[in-house]
């Protein structure tokens, strides 16, 4: 039997997450959306990008994961559709996503792409994050 539980306080959740901690984390989950926030804080933190050089860097960011395990073409033509194909999925849903969540802003009409402060703030997490875990499986390594 389930005890009576008469105070509403003692419902919430004890950790604070909220429907935004998750939307955050969704928003996150993305390789792509991460390494357009990458490109954003390193090569354009205060200009607009066009989404074709966005489009290039990640391809070179994710060539070397999808290379071996042979998603990505390395040559010719097919190469050239894996850049149509990134270029669309940033136009109509990663950079999308990430102007909804504030963290740039896009103009559709131009192609373009800009880091908004919020986005910074949160590349410097992700870097953080990166580093720490490389730390850990660096010490897992040598252990």
């Amino acid at each position: 039997m389930l005890p009576v539980i008469s105070d509403p306080e003692s419902l919430t959740p004890l950790v604070g997450a909220t429907a935004d901690t998750d939307a955050d984390i969704d928003i996150l989950a993305d390789r792509h959306r991460r390494a357009v926030l990458r490109y954003l804080v390193t090569h354009a933190p205060t200009e607009r990008v066009s989404l074709a050089d966005l489009a290039d860097f990640v391809v070179l960011e994710t060539d070397a994961d999808d290379q071996r395990s042979g998603v990505l073409a390395t040559t010719g033509d097919a190469l050239f559709g894996t850049r149509k194909r990134v270029h669309s999925s940033l136009r109509h849903n990663h950079v999308p996503r990430l102007a909804e969540a504030g963290l740039v802003t896009f103009d559709p009409d131009a192609n373009t792409v800009a880091l908004r402060e919020d986005g910074e703030a949160v590349a410097a997490e992700l870097e953080q994050a990166g580093a720490e875990r490389d730390v850990a499986e660096d010490e897992a390594t040598i252990a």
